[in-house]
């Protein structure tokens, strides 16, 4: 049965939608696959494992760094005392959000992201790398010091910390992120160039695992979300509000559905009742036309085109 141009092209669209994801599937499918057979191989990446047999390619890659830092602890006090400073950038920027403009985002981002860590920390305390270069510099040992008398860092045992996952990551990633999205662009970009230095020196210093930077950068970007939102709330809000706030309400705000369910209704984009039946339309149409888009797939193209050869075949039976 012949396909009118628009028809086709609708065809060839869907069809190649299909087999594309097949073959994504396939790639990814295989390569999780070799992952999974071959993660403990530290020879593929060109290394070894430690003592431990931990393969850590972040360790791998910054190796030649790692023995240069080793051979020359000064150097790797002074890079750690950079990194230090560095981290004024994100306090700074949170005191003059929070106390000029009552922006209590990216203050909540942090508590959530660093009580997570600590409650991390406290259920699987993960020990340093044997090769760990600690410096007196470097944060937290740079506070511990405060409080005790500290010896020579190349030959002291190493400082207890919470190795997972990384707070260094996820404050800068956190007001990064915030100074970008708020108009200080050149800011944000600024720390995450200075978030890479950091990534590079901890592994190179053994610091931190490359899981803890990983994990520390989904962190800021996708778990600490609700917390951002919450904060947004709370700058807009009253302490009383949430004292009388049910719990119900309490907990959809905090995990984010009643923002999803105003961003489906569109309720603040539009507060005019003639704007808001053009956008409850519109959404309308684009639901319906994501159902019409998802309802097709090879499975039921092959269906549909069965049907018609045999409704065409059967016509010709009848007419013979």
């Amino acid at each position: 049965m012949p396909l009118s141009p628009e028809e086709e092209a609708r065809v060839k669209r869907i069809l190649r939608r299909d087999f594309l994801f097949l073959a994504i599937a396939m790639v990814a499918g295989s390569l999780m696959s070799f992952i999974e057979m071959n993660a403990g191989d530290a020879s593929l990446r060109g290394g070894v494992a430690d003592e431990r047999g931990i393969v850590d390619t972040g360790y791998i890659l910054t190796a030649p760094l790692h023995a240069w830092l080793k051979q020359h602890r000064d150097w790797n006090d002074f890079f750690a005392l950079l990194n230090t400073l560095a981290l004024a950038f994100p306090g700074i920027y949170t005191i003059y959000v929070t106390l000029l403009f009552g922006d209590f985002d990216l203050v909540f981002r942090y508590l959530a992201t660093h009580i997570l860590r600590s409650f991390c920390g406290w259920f699987t305390y993960l020990p340093s790398s044997s090769e760990y270069l600690m410096s007196y510099s470097d944060v937290p040992d740079i506070w511990q010091c405060l409080l005790k008398e500290c010896g020579d860092a190349s030959k002291e045992p190493v400082q207890p910390f919470v190795s997972f996952f990384s707070g260094h990551v996820a404050t800068m990633v956190c007001c990064a992120n915030h100074a970008y999205i708020n108009g200080y662009r050149r800011l944000g970009v600024f720390m995450h160039v200075l978030n890479a230095l950091q990534v590079v020196r901890m592994l190179a210093t053994r610091g931190h695992y490359s899981i803890d930077m990983i994990i520390g950068w989904c962190m800021a970007v996708y778990v600490s979300r609700p917390a951002g939102r919450l904060g947004r709330w709370f700058s807009r809000g009253r302490l009383e509000e949430i004292t009388t706030m049910e719990p119900k309400e309490m907990f959809e705000r905090i995990i984010g559905v009643d923002a999803e369910r105003k961003e489906r209704r569109m309720s603040m984009l539009a507060r005019k009742v003639e704007l808001q039946s053009l956008v409850r339309s519109l959404e309308e149409e684009e639901i319906n036309l994501l159902r019409e888009s998802v309802m097709d797939t090879t499975v039921t193209l092959a269906a549909a085109a069965a049907a018609a050869e045999a409704e065409a075949w059967s016509d010709r039976r009848k007419s013979d």
